[in-house]
C-alpha cells in the first residue's frame, strides 16, 4: 500500500489536563526530482486560542483537517494482552494461548535471555581489562571479575509488557528500559481512549494513526548519546538544535514564526516535532508492519539504526 498523506500530526501527549502535551504539524512537499521535504508549519504547547492540549481540543483539531493527514502520537496504542483479554477464567500464562502471550513465552523470553548473556560477557571482559595497582587488590578483583555474579531470569508479564516494547529494547537496544511497561498507566489509558475517539473521524491504528518514541527515533538517527543528552544534558538546547540540524531534509516555513525556538527550548514541542518527523519517514521510507503479532499487540515504529 502506497501511503499518500500530505500532512503529519506529532502528539507529544502528557497528562488528561493537557498542560504537558505538544503538537507539531509537518506538511510533506515532493520534488520534481523525486526527493522530499518535510516542512515545519507550526510547533506548539496551546492551541490557537491559548487552551491546553486536552482531549476536546485535540480531536476538535484533528476532526477539522480536510487534508489526507498521518497523526504520530508518543504514547502506548494498545493495551498488553492480559489487559484486553476477555476470558473470565486465566489458564495461567504458562497455558494460555493467546498468540502475544505465547510470543512474550518463547521469542520474548529467547530475546531477553540472549541480551542478558550478551551483557554479561561484556561485563566480564571489561573486570578483566580493568588495571591493577596492587597484589591484594588485583586477587581480589581477579576473583570477582572472572565470574560474572548472577542476575535474576528476566520476568516478561503479559500483563505488563506488549511485545514491540520486548523488540526495541532487547533486539534493537533503542528503547530504554524504563520504556517497558509503557502499555499501562495514566498517558497510556489516555492514548487508548483518544485512538477510540479518534475512530469516529477515520483513524485507524497502522493505517493512519500510528505509535512513535522521540527517544528511540533520535537513537536510530543520532546514536544512545544523542537520545539520552536532548534532555538530560547540563544544556540540552545544543543537543536538540544538532539534531534538528542533522534532518537534511526538515524545514521550517516562513509562516511557522516561533516554531524553531519553542522545538529547542521546550522538550514537549521538540518530541512533538520528532514523532511528526517519524510519521514523515513512516511515508517517505514506506516501512512494513513486521510479520507476527504487532498487528494486534501493537507496533512502535521507527528508523532503521543508522548509527551503533
Amino acid at each position: 500500500m502506497q501511503r499518500r498523506f500530505s500532512t503529519f500530526i506529532g502528539i507529544d501527549l502528557g497528562g488528561a489536563r493537557g498542560k504537558t502535551t505538544a503538537l507539531a504539524c509537518l506538511s510533506y512537499r515532493p520534488h520534481s526530482n523525486h526527493s522530499t521535504d518535510a516542512v515545519v508549519q507550526w510547533v506548539g504547547p496551546r492551541a490557537d486560542a491559548g487552551q491546553p492540549w486536552d482531549d476536546a481540543t485535540i480531536i476538535a483539531y484533528l476532526a477539522q483537517i480536510d487534508e489526507p493527514v498521518a497523526v504520530a502520537i508518543n504514547a502506548a496504542l494498545t493495551v498488553p494482552a492480559c489487559v484486553r483479554c476477555t476470558v473470565e477464567a486465566c489458564p495461567g500464562k504458562d497455558a494460555c494461548e493467546v498468540p502475544a502471550v505465547r510470543w512474550l513465552r518463547d521469542e520474548g523470553m529467547a530475546l531477553a535471555q540472549k541480551a542478558q548473556s550478551s551483557c554479561e560477557r561484556e561485563r566480564a571482559a571489561l573486570a578483566q581489562d580493568q588495571p591493577r595497582t596492587t597484589l591484594g587488590s588485583e586477587a581480589r578483583s581477579t576473583s570477582r571479575s572472572t565470574t560474572p555474579l548472577p542476575h535474576a531470569r528476566p520476568r516478561l508479564e503479559p500483563y505488563v509488557h506488549r511485545a514491540t516494547e520486548i523488540v526495541h529494547h532487547y533486539s534493537r537496544g533503542i528503547l530504554p528500559r524504563d520504556s517497558l511497561g509503557a502499555g499501562n498507566g495514566p498517558i497510556a489509558a489516555r492514548a487508548m481512549h483518544l485512538r477510540r475517539a479518534l475512530t469516529t473521524y477515520g483513524f485507524r491504528l497502522h493505517h493512519n494513526l500510528i505509535e512513535v518514541a522521540p527517544r528511540a527515533t533520535v537513537h536510530a538517527l543520532f546514536g544512545a548519546r544523542a537520545a539520552r543528552g536532548y534532555k538530560r544534558d547540563a544544556d540540552p538546547w545544543h543537543t536538540r538544535a544538532a539534531i534538528v540540524e542533522g534532518l537534511a531534509d526538515l524545514h521550517f516555513a516562513p509562516a511557522s514564526r516561533l516554531s524553531r525556538e519553542e522545538v529547542l527550548r521546550n522538550d514537549h514541542c521538540f518530541e512533538a516535532l520528532i514523532s511528526a518527523y517519524t510519521g514523515y519517514l513512516w511515508q517517505r521510507d514506506n516501512w512494513r508492519l513486521p510479520d507476527g503479532v504487532f498487528a494486534t499487540d501493537g507496533w512502535l515504529w521507527a528508523p532503521p539504526m543508522e548509527h551503533s
